[in-house]
């Protein structure tokens, strides 16, 4: 296979988002785009997630919203903008860390249940990535 050129894709170009939580974004690149991976952002208001309470064991709907994950579904999210707290369950317990605008967040393959939380005053700004690539819903 040749060399390849890159691809612009245009914000209005991305499938547009609307995440139980509470937030709202686009996903930018995914299937048919990358075999190999995805990427988008979101936008959060004060007191909400970009995604509620979940895994990544097999699927999540809600309302209009469906995501069927991989196998070996990973993920990571990067905090451009604002302050918030990731919080996640294990062991019957709820634990918490503080994130603030430039820390990344890394979610593995069989992550426990967890959740992100706006805490600022001002939006949240999410840069996310993951892998393998979600085939998108509406």
């Amino acid at each position: 296979m040749g060399k390849q050129i890159p691809k612009v894709i245009r914000a209005q170009e991305g499938m547009p988002l609307e995440i139980p939580g509470g937030g709202y974004g686009r996903r930018m690149i995914s299937l048919p785009v990358s075999q190999k991976m995805g990427m988008g952002v979101l936008y959060v208001d004060r007191g909400k997630s970009p995604h509620r309470w979940h895994t990544h064991d097999d699927s999540d709907k809600s309302g209009s919203y469906e995501v069927h994950y991989p196998a070996g579904f990973e993920e990571g999210y990067f905090v451009v903008q604002g302050k918030g707290v990731l919080q996640w369950k294990a062991e019957g317990k709820v634990y918490e860390e503080k994130v603030e605008t430039w820390d990344t967040v890394y979610f593995p393959p069989g992550v426990v249940e967890s959740q992100l939380l706006n805490t600022s005053d001002t939006p949240m700004i999410v840069v996310y990535a993951f892998a393998p690539p979600i085939k998108p819903t509406k």
